[in-house]
């Protein structure tokens, strides 16, 4: 089944969307959240808001980690 998407964060490449089956965000109607990259692909779902910016949180530590990383290798 194909569910709407309704923005609720937005931070660095990620957002976290709550997904619901009405075309209108009513926070009653909302049965889960996905984490999704600024591409559009769909990361994670999970069912409660909270989990959802737990794992956004940790995705950008992860990125954060890679590009000092990075970082170090060029100097």
């Amino acid at each position: 089944m194909q569910h709407y998407e309704h923005p609720i964060l937005i931070r660095g490449h990620y957002q976290i969307v709550a997904l619901s089956d009405d075309a209108t965000y009513k926070p009653d109607n909302v049965v889960g959240y996905a984490i999704v990259s600024s591409s559009g692909v769909r990361l994670r779902h999970e069912l409660r808001l909270e989990d959802a910016k737990m794992w956004m949180e940790k995705l950008i530590e992860e990125e954060l980690a890679q590009r000092r990383e990075r970082n170090e290798l060029t100097r």
